[in-house]
């Protein structure tokens, strides 16, 4: 494929735990995505890709540095990084790009933002705590149109005026748009609350279908935490169908998006990026919101990449891996792809994807160990804070089968051809033993890899002098590796609800316990 112009601008756009299948390019029968699946037919549509992570921070690190959980270390969901660490925005930002970015963070350390961003307005809401209806992770409600939540549309129009304001300008931008839809609460404005009937939408198989081979145990410590015995099909439900709504209003906001670059003349030279830093269960395995686990509905995530002159109605079907993107935007830009990335720039294959693709993707999740096994007595949580989080595994996915293995969990082997919904746990299964030693090997050796980066060929003694990066740290000062103060964390953010961990650390103190994390 010819390189785009290289100054062609960025407009990234990235949904907040939207699951892959919930739009109609991906196969969802009645969501009516129209205007991201109008931008799928202008674009190269990913349909195999997987996160790094099924958890926000470690995700959309990788997504910025194309390094590995395991390699860059920051497993918490709310986990930032140094912007020192070569990323997609501070490498357009020496490129000569004017950078913005509108919504939440969940990148970089705040006290540094404005190293990174030349026009920033972050918000960031957690799981809309505090709000009166937000009770459990599985409640739907509507949300006031004059909330201070419902912020999609504002971002929406800001982002729109500042592009509108750089279109003339000398320099090219990156316009980078963070929305906390459809992240929970299950809650969106009118008319988007009121636009699925609950009694219509369906419900995934596995809400009651059998699980069959077993599962591992933090399933059922989140059910238990996050009470989801309360939840009814009533319920869930009305959870599918706000979500629904949240999606379709993330939907309106990326048509307001495509018309404005219409409008200003900016489509011809503008680059369009549409993600999801991961999936969401609602409703799977009888659960809600997220959790250290590797099922399609939290890994695979849906990624269209529409560039100025490039493929239209193209579809990528072979496996990419999330730490692939900013190397393929860099290499489309032509702008110098750092050596301490470690993913592919599949930016010469979007013409004609058919045959590309990676053998396998490798996929880690988890805190830290050991996984907490047993339900504690009276704790309520409304998202999957600690103990929930607890329990460190990796996922390999090769051709139709999906191995995930946790250090101390039951672990799980799937064919996704024959048991799309994964409700067919084969692990033990003697008949698949022996495609399961293989992808255990496998996976060892894709693990062995994650903190040794490619770097290509070396020749030697002609380039001894080089500069190796893989023999650094990403982070070499460590007063990065950690978050910020607390205080720093706050810009314009809803406060952090502390009855969930209150609960969790008041019932520990009764029992004589330490508290985790």
């Amino acid at each position: 494929m010819p390189q785009s112009d290289p100054k062609s601008n960025l407009l990234i756009v990235c949904a907040d735990q939207l699951r892959a299948d919930f739009l109609g390019c991906y196969g969802h029968p009645t969501i009516g995505t129209r205007h991201i699946d109008a931008l799928a037919r202008a674009s190269v549509r990913f349909a195999n890709a997987y996160v790094a992570s099924p958890s926000c921070g470690p995700s959309r690190i990788s997504l910025a540095t194309s390094t590995y959980v395991g390699e860059h270390g920051h497993r918490d969901y709310g986990s930032m990084i140094s912007p020192d660490v070569p990323n997609l925005v501070t490498s357009l930002r020496s490129a000569g790009y004017r950078t913005a970015m509108f919504g939440k963070n969940h990148m970089f350390h705040y006290e540094r933002l404005l190293e990174v961003w030349d026009e920033l307005h972050e918000v960031t809401f957690g799981n809309y705590d505090f709000h009166p209806s937000y009770d459990h992770a599985w409640r739907a409600f509507s949300l006031e149109e004059g909330h201070t939540f419902n912020r999609s549309g504002a971002l929406t129009e800001e982002a729109m005026a500042f592009m509108a304001r750089a279109k003339d300008a000398p320099r090219p931008f990156l316009c980078w748009l963070n929305y906390q839809d459809p992240h929970p609460a299950f809650c969106a404005p009118p008319p988007y609350d009121t636009l699925f009937d609950p009694a219509e939408v369906a419900l995934p198989a596995s809400w009651s279908a059998p699980v069959v081979g077993g599962e591992p145990v933090r399933n059922a410590v989140w059910r238990a935490h996050s009470e989801m015995e309360l939840c009814d099909e009533a319920e869930i439900r009305r959870s599918i169908a706000m979500y629904m709504g949240q999606i379709r209003y993330i939907d309106d906001c990326v048509g307001r998006l495509m018309a404005c670059l219409e409008e200003t003349g900016l489509a011809a030279r503008t680059a369009v990026f549409f993600l999801s830093d991961h999936g969401e269960h609602v409703g799977y395995r009888r659960m809600t919101h997220k959790n250290p686990t590797f099922y399609e509905a939290m890994t695979r995530q849906p990624a269209i990449l529409r560039l100025p002159g490039g493929a239209r109605g193209e579809v990528f079907e072979g496996l990419v891996e999330e730490v692939d993107f900013a190397p393929t935007i860099l290499g489309a830009l032509d702008v110098e792809i750092p050596p301490s990335m470690v993913g592919k720039d599949w930016s010469g294959a979007l013409d004609s994807p058919g045959g590309h693709g990676r053998e396998d993707v490798l996929v880690e999740c988890g805190v830290g160990a050991p996984t907490w096994e047993t339900p504690i007595e009276g704790v309520s949580l409304w998202a999957p804070f600690s103990p929930t989080d607890f329990g460190p595994g990796a996922m390999l996915r090769y051709g139709d089968w999906k191995l995930s293995v946790y250090h101390d969990d039951a672990c799980e082997l799937f064919n996704l051809a024959e048991d799309p919904e994964e409700l067919v746990n084969r692990f033990e299964d003697p008949d698949a033993a022996e495609i399961r030693n293989a992808l255990m090997f496998r996976l060892a050796k894709r693990l062995l890899a994650v903190k040794v980066r490619e770097v290509g060929a070396v020749q030697w003694p002609a380039n001894a002098g080089i500069h190796d990066v893989r023999r650094e740290p990403l982070e070499r000062d460590p007063r990065t590796r950690g978050l910020a103060p607390a205080a720093e964390l706050r810009k314009e953010r809803g406060p952090f609800d502390p009855r969930g961990y209150g609960r969790l650390f008041r019932t520990l103190a009764e029992k004589g316990r330490k508290a985790p994390g």
